[in-house]
């Protein structure tokens, strides 16, 4: 068989989101847990969309900041990492007093619904930015919004054409949720296979 394809967007490496919109998604093994520019514990999460015409595209970098500077500051990290986990499906009364590298590692691969929107960034160029978390939907459902122009508009999609005729186109009951044993109905992460060994210290008893 001779060399020969046809272009397909949708068959590439890295394969991007460009529409804004509600996604199901899942937690990246890429996502860490660092440190802001300031010196505060950040949470930087990776997301794959699991479904739709987006399905195995990444939405990245997903800062959630960790902030006890004053009581406003602290409230404010507490509804930041709470919507997450109830996004995430965990019930009231669960504890996650641990490091926050352990409670990154602990929700990869878990599953939640994110919603997105253009936003621009300090260099000028648009990315998309998670605006809230939700609990996983039915499916996911890009809106239409493609990525901003230079000029204020919206980029459009590109139909088929001559590859070389133009070269300026563009293109429940509390419990630690990381214990290795796992308690039915209890360990948060039962659902997965992924087992998290937790020192006796961690432990919450």
């Amino acid at each position: 068989m001779s060399f020969g394809f046809t272009s397909n967007t949708s068959n590439v490496f890295g394969k991007m989101v460009e529409e804004a919109g509600s996604y199901n998604v899942k937690i990246m093994d890429s996502s860490v847990a660092k440190k802001s520019k300031t010196g505060k514990e950040m949470a930087v999460l990776d997301y794959e969309v699991l479904d739709g015409k987006y399905a195995g595209g990444a939405i990245k970098w997903h800062n959630i900041v960790w902030d006890e500077s004053s009581e406003e500051a602290t409230q404010l990290s507490l509804k930041r990492f709470n919507t997450l986990t109830a996004a995430l499906g965990f019930p009231d009364g669960t504890n996650f007093n641990m490091t926050l590298e352990r409670f990154v590692n602990g929700i990869k691969g878990k599953q939640l619904n994110i919603t997105v929107d253009w936003e621009e960034g300090t260099n000028g160029n648009y990315h998309l930015a998670v605006k809230s978390q939700q609990e996983i939907k039915e499916k996911s459902e890009p809106n239409g919004v493609f990525r901003p122009t230079n000029n204020g508009g919206t980029s459009t999609t590109k139909a088929s054409t001559n590859p070389f005729g133009n070269s300026n186109q563009s293109k429940q009951e509390a419990t630690n949720p990381f214990e290795q044993t796992k308690l039915e109905n209890t360990d948060p992460f039962a659902k997965n296979s992924t087992t998290i060994d937790i020192p006796d210290k961690d432990l919450p008893f």
